[in-house]
């Protein structure tokens, strides 16, 4: 049996149930690594599930193409990066390994981001007498990050920038990316206040995203936010 990667790499989701009589346990799905990549000499990544729960789980395995236009996110299905296989059936304490299989290479210089996305497909569980049953199906979005020759995940250097912007009848900002490479914002702070102090998302390689304000934003305040390893951004808004 494989050996588990380290526990940093790791991502545990509980799929749990609401309390109510006829509930059926809750099952826990858990998904490594969390971040895959492709990088330009590679032909596949692994991704792998583990079913930590009591009852057998089935899920559909889908690979969607991920932009940022205009602040917001768009997803497409594709044909450049594959799931193998796309359906799995996993039984409570084992794994599952998935290939994402690259079709076709980005250009030289290039990264694509792509979304997997597994939707777990609920099962029939038996009734006991006079008890109400209750199964949730949950889905799943893990990141995909393919390279193009040139460029990987240690030389990606992503330029960014940002503004305020009315989203509705909300204020947000929009931060925008024009280098090469993604970024993973966390801990993210305006004018000294919190915003969030766990992941609040990604901006792509040259895409834009928007994220609402939870208080009114000083006037003048700088936006400070951590990028996962590449260390922390603080920047003005732009002019």
């Amino acid at each position: 049996m494989m050996a588990l990667p380290r526990i940093s790499g790791l991502l545990l989701v509980a799929l749990s149930m609401l309390p109510s009589p006829g509930s059926h346990a809750a099952n826990s799905v858990m998904i490594w690594p969390i971040d895959p990549k492709i990088n330009s000499d590679d032909k596949a990544a692994e991704l792998w599930l583990e079913n930590r729960g009591t009852s057998t789980t089935l899920m559909q395995v889908r690979v969607f193409q991920w932009q940022q236009n205009q602040g917001q996110e768009q997803f497409q299905t594709q044909q450049q990066v594959m799931a193998s296989p796309p359906m799995v059936r996993i039984e409570p304490g084992k794994r599952q390994q998935i290939r994402l299989i690259k079709q076709v290479p980005p250009a030289a210089g290039q990264e694509i981001a792509y979304r997997i996305v597994l939707d777990e497909i609920p099962t029939p569980h038996p009734q006991e007498e006079n008890n109400v049953g209750l199964n949730l199906q949950m889905r799943y979005s893990v990141p995909l990050f393919v390279y193009g020759a040139g460029l990987g995940a240690n030389n990606i250097k992503p330029t960014l920038s940002w503004r305020l912007v009315n989203q509705g009848k909300q204020q947000a900002i929009e931060i925008t990316n024009r280098g090469n490479g993604h970024v993973r914002l966390s801990n993210v702070s305006l004018g000294g206040r919190s915003i969030t102090d766990s992941l609040m998302g990604y901006v792509l390689a040259n895409g834009s995203h928007t994220f609402t304000l939870p208080f009114p934003p000083p006037a003048g305040a700088e936006l400070s936010a951590q990028l996962g390893t590449k260390g922390t951004w603080r920047s003005s808004a732009e002019r």
